[in-house]
């Protein structure tokens, strides 16, 4: 983002309804989002974390390690 262009975000998720929620609340800001639907190689990770939080941090993580850019995942056990 040093260049001035807007950094690119990963969604960590495929699912609908947390891609829709996560894109309004983030509607305004200068990044480019992207889902792990424009991954389609991306892996879905085990969530092994024994609370939301473990689970949303194994989620980014591996979004991350596989796509090189910044992700962000919710994990609200619904």
């Amino acid at each position: 983002m040093s260049d001035g262009t807007p950094g690119r975000l990963v969604l960590a998720t495929r699912n609908a309804g947390k891609i829709r929620e996560l894109k309004a609340f983030l509607a305004g800001m200068a990044w480019e989002i992207c889902t792990c639907l424009d991954y389609p190689q991306c892996p879905i990770p085990v969530e092994s974390g024994s609370s939301f939080e473990e689970n949303a941090r194994i989620k980014a993580e591996t979004v991350s390690r596989h796509t090189g850019e910044i992700a962000l995942a919710d994990d609200s056990g619904l």
